[in-house]
Order: C-alpha cells, then structure tokens, then sequence
C-alpha cells in the first residue's frame, strides 16, 4: 500500500469527521475538504473538476426524477388521504390489541409505494397517529417507534430517492434497483406489525384494544367507507411502478406520471388550490435544492479523494483481509451503518457506492443484490442516533409530553428488525433478485 496515498486518506477521514462534527452544512464541508486537498496535493486544476462534477450531476437524465418524486409526496402529504384512511382502519382493527400501530404501519406502507419523502411522511403520520394511540394508552416508547420506523419505509420501497441517486453511482438500472428492495420493504413492513402484534399480546397494557362500545357506534357502512380511499393511492402507485413494470416508462418518464396522478388525486379532494400548490413547489424546491447541493460538493469530494488514492487505499485495505467473501461484506455493512450514524445518506451513498461496488463484484457478488442490501442497511441509518433525522422529524411533530430518550429508545427495538430482515435477505437471495428478474424492457 502506497504510504503517501494512505497519509492523505487519513487527513482526508480526520478532516470529513471534524467537518461533520463541527455542525457545519455537509455540503460546505464536502466541497471545503475537497478544494483544500484538491488544491495542496493534486492540482490548481481542480477548480475545473468541481464544475465538471456539477455539470454531470445536472445532466444526469435519471436525477430529473428527484424532483417530480418529491412533488409527488408533497400533493400526497397535502391530501388528506392519511387521515380518513387511518380513521377507517382504526374502526377496522380496533378490537385487535395493537389495532391502532397495525393501522398505522399499513398506512406507512402505503404511502412508502407513493411517496419516497422521509420527512413528510413521518410528520404526517406524528401529526396524526401519535396523539391518537397516546390518548388510547399506547407505551409512548412502542407509539413512537412504529410512527418513525414505518415513516421511514419509503426511503426503501419505490419510488425512493436514495434509489434513484445509487443506481447511476452503481451503473445500475434505477428500475430493477426498484424492484429488488421492493419486496424486501414490504417485508420489513409485515416484520414491525408481526412485532406489534406479539408485544400486544405479551404486554396488553403496550397497546390495548378500543373499548367495545366506542366502536359500536359505527355501523359497517362507515368501516368500509373509508377503505374505499386505498383506490386513489393504488392509482398512484400502479402509475409508478406499473409503467415501469410493463415497460410503458422508465423512471423518470413514472415520476411525471405519479406528479401527475397525484395531482388528480388531491383535486378531486378539493385539495388543489393555489395555496397548495404555492407550498408544495417550495418545499419541493428547498428539498430538492439540499439534495442537489450535497450531491454536487459529494461527487466532488469523492472525485478527488479517488484521484488522490483514497480509493486504492479502501479496496486494497479491504480485498488484503484474511477472510473469507461473507466477512468481508459483513465489515462493508458495518461500515455502512457507522456512516449512517454520523451523516446524510446521500453523502454517504456517493462515498462508499464508488469504492465498495467493484470490491463486491471482484468477490463475486451480484451487483443488483450487493445494491439491494446496501439500500436496506441505509435504513437504519434514518433511526439510529446521533444523526436520526427520522427521531428528530417525530419530535419537532410530538406532543410535548413525549421525551427525545422516549424516541430513541423506542426505535432501538426496530433497528434490531431492520437487521433481521438483512440476515434473511442474505440467506434467500431470492427476496431480492425474483422481482428485477421480470421486469419487462
């Protein structure tokens, strides 16, 4: 291993930390790190690779989706759908102990397959569920770890952001990535309400059932009702991923459609108005614009980290290990997960995609199923502090009552699930790979 290679990854991982940990915005502390090495130990040049990396970044055809992705989860959170859903299901399961979680993670996997925004769902589905199972005397531990793990499902089931920025870092197609996580985040959907279910039922006071005489009060009209309201969401996501699926669209073709159905949706709802749209078109700006801005300076950082060595130093680091393949992609995973700890995933994806990526193929592993796992152990990232930004998005929603430790303790639990769902994924493969198999076109 080249010495002087390995000196300036060490500044280069010495100085990312301080950045990180000063509360500086990442992508000043990307872009600031890459200049200063770019400049000391490569070349005046690299003024030039800062805007060629930018140029890239916006003339990436497949990242056109990001914005019409997250103008789709913005109409959505604006509807109103989460709310008479949630009212509907709650009738439904509400003899059920657990009845009102259960509903709860049904709708975060609804929206997950409509909406790829973390932040939105997860305010939305505080705003609404959380005071609604406190009041029914939910463990607030067990309340707020379902509404922020099940807020966080759409980060990995499509149409999903983080999808869309690693499949052209990987050179994968953005549409089998979508499908390869697919059924594993429905999966873990089913895993947190199996989980649920058993915590009900081993402690009942976690999670009574409604009262039997609230609940006739409602007749079966007024039960199912309210499932009628899924339609509107199952045109959405066939709008996605069925034109995806069939070969009708790629993704960022799907994304205008899902913008457009969404639309729809919230005007026959009576939700679209200038008001509306006013709010949804900024939020989706400034979302939009952090995602773009840390993934200009992030490719740039990881642009100039690989011309230094940095790259050559991990590879070789890694594929000179006396262990076997599985080792290996467990340290790769654990290497991960500590990056979630600290920063933005979006940073982090375009740091260890460039360098893991063709480790994993010189070990042998298929590159769709290698991306597929990544995606899932990025889940945890969203739940586990410090960064957790899914913790945090509860707690500025959370009625005042409810502590920041409450939060963080009652996600732990689902992180553990998070993990399990993993193992199961690497013993059958085919959770993965069955879906992206057939896809046509």
């Amino acid at each position: 291993m080249d010495g002087y290679s390995l000196f300036i990854f060490v500044l280069m991982i010495v100085g990312l930390l301080i950045g990180i940990f000063s509360g500086y915005y990442l992508f000043i502390v990307l872009g600031g790190l890459g200049l200063i090495f770019g400049y000391l130990f490569w070349s005046e040049t690299v003024i030039n690779l800062l805007t060629t990396s930018a140029f890239t970044a916006i003339q990436n055809y497949t990242m056109l989706a990001v914005p019409l992705f997250i103008f789709m989860g913005n109409i959505m959170e604006k509807s109103g759908l989460a709310h008479k859903i949630f009212h509907s299901l709650s009738i439904l399961l509400g003899r059920i102990k657990g009845g009102l979680a259960v509903a709860a993670l049904l709708i975060s996997l609804l929206f997950a397959a409509s909406t790829g925004i973390v932040g939105a769902t997860v305010v939305t589905m505080g705003l609404l569920f959380l005071p609604a199972m406190l009041e029914r005397k939910y463990d607030v531990k067990l309340a707020t770890g379902v509404i922020s793990s099940g807020g966080t499902l759409g980060i990995l089931i499509p149409p999903s952001i983080m999808l869309i920025v690693y499949g052209p870092l990987a050179q994968i197609s953005v549409g089998q990535l979508f499908y390869a996580v697919l059924v594993p985040g429905i999966l873990l959907g089913f895993v947190y309400i199996i989980y649920v279910l058993i915590i009900a039922h081993v402690k009942p006071g976690t999670a009574p059932a409604i009262p039997e005489e609230e609940l006739a009060q409602y007749t079966l009209k007024d039960k199912l009702i309210g499932v009628l309201h899924i339609l509107p969401i199952a045109v959405i996501i066939l709008s996605v991923l069925g034109s995806i699926w069939f070969g009708i669209a790629p993704p960022t073709e799907a994304a205008a459609l899902g913008s457009l159905a969404a639309m729809v949706v919230a005007l026959c709802y009576g939700k679209l108005n200038f008001k509306v749209l006013k709010e949804t078109l900024y939020n989706t700006l400034q979302t939009t614009s952090m995602i773009y801005a840390i993934l200009f300076m992030g490719t740039f950082f990881v642009s100039v980290f690989m011309r230094l060595g940095g790259g050559d130093v991990v590879e070789q680091a890694f594929t000179s290990l006396p262990f076997g393949k599985w080792v290996i992609f467990a340290l790769m995973l654990l290497v991960v997960f500590i990056l979630g700890l600290l920063m933005d995933w979006v940073a982090s994806i375009l740091i260890i995609v460039p360098i893991f990526t063709p480790i994993a193929l010189s070990l042998g592993f298929d590159p769709i199923w290698f991306a597929a796992m990544i995606c899932i152990m990025y889940q945890t990232s969203f739940i586990t502090p410090p960064f957790a930004p899914a913790l945090f998005y509860l707690k500025g929603v959370a009625p005042k009552t409810v502590k920041t430790s409450d939060i963080m303790n009652g996600a732990w639990p689902f992180v553990f699930l998070q993990l399990l769902v993993l193992v199961l994924c690497a013993i059958f493969p085919q959770l993965i790979l069955w879906l992206p198999s057939k896809i046509i076109g």
